[in-house]
């Protein structure tokens, strides 16, 4: 087929993509709704080397990898939901938690996500809180120029809205609705393959120009019962 035909099989049934188009984006709108909201709140941690020198800060580079480990630890989170006094076990704090290195601006981000906002900013600042004090404590011990400074560079605030994304949900409803719809229209066009429809669909099955028509038995049945009432 070509080009012209694949648009007037998707032009004849493009009231079925607009229909799977509206029913997929109004689908994706209510899940969205029915879902519970989860806030997310974030904390930055500077991790500054004690001298300026680039080999120490490739060191740093390194080992930011295992600062956000010991940050999603079980025994930081303990220690976490010991100061909170949350009723949840360690494990489930850690899976409240998201921890990454930004190794280019030498931060650690801590991401805390809850059903509450409030909870969510406590749970951030105070993991963030509870690992700077375990490192004051593993430096003291070092030389002022290896140290490494760790701090909070701004405190966590209430969480924001990070999932559900309504508006992003309804858009891939869209999306998907509409690929849907296309294929129900081909899968329709390919059960009616074999169908002829049409002198011009005739005519391209069988290479003969249609020279005339018969009416359907219906169409003649019409015409004559017209005739009579006019006569």
């Amino acid at each position: 087929m070509e080009l012209g035909d694949y648009v007037r099989i998707i032009t004849k049934r493009a009231w079925i993509i607009v229909l799977t188009t509206v029913f997929a984006m109004m689908a994706a709108f209510v899940a969205s709704r029915l879902q519970t909201p989860v806030f997310r709140s974030t904390v930055y941690l500077n991790v500054v080397p004690g001298r300026l020198d680039w080999g120490l800060q490739q060191v740093i580079v390194g080992v930011m990898r295992n600062y956000a480990g010991n940050i999603t630890s079980r025994t930081t989170a303990q220690k976490v939901v010991t100061r909170l006094q949350l009723d949840i076990t360690p494990e489930q704090l850690i899976d409240k938690l998201t921890v990454k290195p930004v190794e280019s601006d030498l931060l650690i981000q801590i991401d805390a996500d809850d059903y509450d906002p409030l909870i969510a900013r406590d749970i951030a600042q105070t993991a963030a809180e509870v690992f700077v004090e375990d490192t004051v404590v593993q430096m003291q011990d070092q030389d002022a120029n290896e140290r490494v400074e760790v701090s909070i560079r701004d405190y966590a605030l209430p969480g924001v809205l990070h999932k559900p994304k309504w508006k992003v949900n309804v858009v891939a409803g869209a999306v998907l609705g509409a690929l849907a719809g296309v294929v129900i229209v081909f899968v329709l066009r390919f059960l009616e393959a074999d169908i002829i429809h049409n002198a011009r669909e005739l005519e391209e099955y069988t290479g003969i120009a249609v020279l005339g028509l018969v009416p359907s038995s219906g169409s003649s049945t019409a015409r004559r019962s017209s005739s009579r009432k006019r006569g």
